[in-house]
């Protein structure tokens, strides 16, 4: 019996798939703070991180795969480090000031630095230093979502059941003491308030909002279930941790609301995920 041929497949390539996932998310905060009023000189940093970054995306993956995760990871930290010697603003000490822009480190560096942490051989020391860092700023939401997405990553890759539970207390007691510093930033329309903006067009634009942002963790989850892939585990945690956050009160909104952190970040973690065969 003759077999005819099966047409191949087309697939899209991975960094196309990453952008148009996070496409739907920024295009609906950009939209409205377009009906907001909010500057073009705002809205269109989102619009230009998301292109810039989709189109660099496999350069720096390729550029990234040249350096040791270790060298990886101690960059990252030094960089999250660095926050604590900015100016305080409104008791908290987040961000990094890079002359035209404003950066929150922890939504620069955290996703990549929980791909590349999937790899160690034991990640309590980093991630120790980490939470500290993010109990110092003080930052609750980043503090909670990095903690929770680094929990499988703890009790998976820690040998020792013992350590493995000394590091989950390790991280509550930081958690407790970060609930209670005092911080008195006011939230931004634009940031916080993006899905309120939304909801005020429209209840349907709101649901929508809400659907491209859980569409996030939920494809990280998807692919952990497929594939086994740790990092996309931790990933789909620290997003949905971060938009549980979002319900609870005025915490930023990552994608949707105006901020370029988030964005760069949930590149940058694609950059440092383990490299495919060229």
């Amino acid at each position: 019996m003759k077999h005819t041929a099966q047409p191949s497949v087309m697939r899209i390539p991975q960094p196309v798939m990453a952008a148009l996932l996070l496409f739907p998310a920024v295009a609906l905060g950009v939209a409205a703070m377009i009906a907001g009023g909010v500057s073009p000189a705002l809205w269109g940093q989102q619009i230009a991180a998301w292109a810039i970054f989709a189109l660099l995306a496999e350069p720096m993956r390729r550029m990234a795969a040249r350096l040791p995760d270790g060298v990886k990871a101690g960059l990252l930290l030094l960089f999250l480090a660095a926050t604590l010697a900015d100016a305080s603003a409104g008791g908290a000490k987040r961000w990094i000031d890079l002359g035209v822009f404003n950066v929150n480190a922890a939504q620069l560096v955290l996703p990549a630095l929980l791909v590349i942490l999937c790899r160690a051989g034991n990640p309590f020391p980093a991630v120790l230093i980490t939470t500290a860092v993010l109990c110092l700023q003080p930052d609750l939401s980043q503090l909670a979502a990095f903690s929770a997405a680094a929990l499988p990553l703890l009790w998976l890759r820690q040998k020792d059941r013992f350590w493995a539970l000394f590091s989950l207390a390790a991280l509550a007691a930081l958690l407790v003491v970060c609930a209670f510093s005092p911080v008195t930033l006011e939230p931004l329309s634009y940031s916080e308030g993006i899905l309120s903006m939304l909801g005020g067009r429209s209840p349907l634009l709101c649901a929508a909002g809400w659907l491209a942002l859980a569409a996030i963790p939920a494809c990280g989850l998807y692919a952990f279930l497929r594939r086994g892939a740790l990092p996309s585990l931790c990933a789909a945690v620290y997003y949905a941790a971060l938009l549980l956050f979002v319900l609870t009160g005025a915490y930023p909104v990552p994608f949707m609301g105006f901020g370029l952190s988030p964005i760069v970040g949930y590149y940058l973690a694609y950059a440092c995920r383990k490299p495919a065969a060229d």
